[in-house]
C-alpha cells in the first residue's frame, strides 16, 4: 500500500505539470516565511497598543460634549481638569486662589466724659447758712441761728469795724481776718469764724446760745 500522507495533496495538484510543481516548490517557503512575519508583526503590535487603550481609555465624543458644556456653565471662570479614574471620566476644578482677608471693623473709642468744672462759689448770706448747717448739724445750727438773729440778723455790715462787726459781732471785727483777707464783707468768712468761736469759748453753738439767755451776749 502507497503512503498517501507522505505529502500534502492539496500543495501540489496531481495533475500539475513538472514546471508547475518546480515553480510551487521554489515559492511555497517564501510565501510562508512572509505570512509568519506579518503575523509576528501583528501581535507585536497588538501587544503594545492593547495595554494603553485599556489604561488609558479616552471618552467617546459624545459624553466629551455633554459634559464639557455643563462644566463651563457652571464655573465660567474655571477651567475643569478631565481625569480618569478607572475607565470613568472625572472632572475636578482648580483650587480658587486665596482671596483678601475680612477687614474686622473695630468699635469707635468712646470719648472720655468731661469733668463739669464746678461753678464759682457765691459769697453770700444763703451760701453761709448752707456752710453753717453741713458744718454744724441741725440741732446747733438751730442753736447757732437764734444767736445770729440777736446780735446781726444775719447782716455782714452791721455794727462798725472799730466795735462789733458782721455777722458773728465779732469785737473788734479785725479778728476775723485770721480766717480771710476779705472778713468786711465776706459773710463765709465771718460765719467760719462764728462757728470756730462758738465752739473754742462755749464748748458749742447750743452752749453759747444758753449762756446768751442768761446775759443777754455772748
Amino acid at each position: 500500500m502507497r503512503n498517501t500522507l507522505a505529502r500534502p495533496t492539496s500543495a501540489i495538484p496531481l495533475n500539475a505539470g513538472p514546471n508547475q510543481r518546480n515553480s510551487l516548490k521554489r515559492n511555497s517557503p517564501a510565501v510562508l516565511l512572509a505570512v509568519a512575519t506579518a503575523l509576528v508583526i501583528l501581535a507585536d503590535a497588538v501587544i503594545v497598543v492593547a495595554p494603553q487603550v485599556l489604561a488609558d481609555p479616552q471618552p467617546s465624543p459624545t459624553t466629551q460634549a455633554t459634559i464639557e458644556p455643563a462644566i463651563a456653565a457652571a464655573s465660567p471662570t474655571q477651567q475643569p481638569t478631565l481625569k480618569f479614574d478607572e475607565g470613568v471620566p472625572t472632572y475636578s476644578l482648580p483650587t480658587p486662589p486665596p482671596g483678601p482677608l475680612p477687614t474686622i471693623l473695630l468699635p469707635p473709642t468712646p470719648k472720655p466724659t468731661p469733668t463739669p468744672t464746678p461753678a464759682p462759689y457765691r459769697d453770700t448770706v444763703t451760701n453761709a447758712k448752707a456752710y453753717a448747717k453741713s458744718r454744724l448739724g441741725a440741732a446747733q445750727y438751730n442753736c447757732f441761728n437764734a444767736v445770729i438773729m440777736k446780735e446781726s440778723k444775719w447782716n455782714p455790715y452791721a455794727g462798725t469795724p472799730s466795735g462789733p462787726y458782721g455777722i458773728p459781732q465779732a469785737y473788734p471785727g479785725s479778728k476775723m481776718a485770721s480766717f480771710g483777707s476779705n472778713w468786711r464783707t465776706s459773710p463765709l468768712t465771718q460765719v467760719k469764724w462764728g462757728i470756730w468761736y462758738v465752739n473754742k469759748q462755749y464748748g458749742s453753738a447750743c452752749g453759747a446760745w444758753s449762756f446768751w439767755q442768761s446775759h443777754g451776749w455772748y
